[in-house]
């Protein structure tokens, strides 16, 4: 997997990298996610679904370890999938009960995308997190651009206290979510 050095000044003196992820990625994005709520947590299954889907859209960002030993430590992720849609759904949320043998296939119930849509156009971003101790760096602002300039065109929800982040990363408020995904309550973000 082909590295990227990005400098970040709330990680001055580290080696800081990104990467794209993948299902050998699976446990320490878990702890990662750790930074959210349990009703916001991806669970380690909806990992292996969605890094298994979309690995080239789901990255990661690490700091080397400084005696080589190559155990470097994974700081920050955005995990996303695709879809059709222009905004984020609980059904995109989601994952497929039966995914392991639909070969990759869109599922819809009741009409709604549930998960991937591998022929989808946009970009579901469906995790933004960054390990607590390094939050209130800068880091993740810093992450997101370098997401953005990775990939464009993505969409996601956020809190309310997380808008003006994204405003000042790039993405447009699109209002109020028609999600209600743990509790509803956020925004589309394009």
């Amino acid at each position: 997997m082909t590295k990227t050095n990005i400098h970040i000044p709330g990680l001055a003196g580290l080696n800081a990298y990104t990467r794209t992820l993948s299902i050998d990625d699976v446990k320490i994005c878990v702890s990662v996610e750790e930074a959210f709520t349990e009703a916001e947590r991806c669970s380690e299954e909806k990992f292996y679904y969605r890094l298994g889907a979309c690995p080239e859209l789901c990255l990661g960002l690490f700091i080397e370890n400084e005696d080589g030993s190559g155990s470097d430590k994974l700081i920050a992720h955005v995990i996303a999938l695709r879809t059709h849609d222009t905004r984020i759904t609980d059904g995109a949320v989601g994952m497929p009960c039966d995914w392991r043998s639909l070969d990759g296939e869109p599922v819809f119930v009741d009409g709604e995308l549930i998960g991937n849509h591998k022929y989808g156009e946009n970009i579901a971003i469906h995790s933004v997190a960054v390990s607590p101790e390094y939050q209130g760096k800068k880091v993740g602002r810093a992450f997101v651009r370098a997401y953005i300039e990775y990939l464009r065109g993505a969409v996601l929800i956020a809190h309310d206290y997380l808008v003006k982040f994204y405003e000042g990363a790039g993405f447009k408020n699109l209002g109020k979510s028609e999600s209600t995904f743990a509790g509803g309550g956020w925004y589309d973000m394009d």
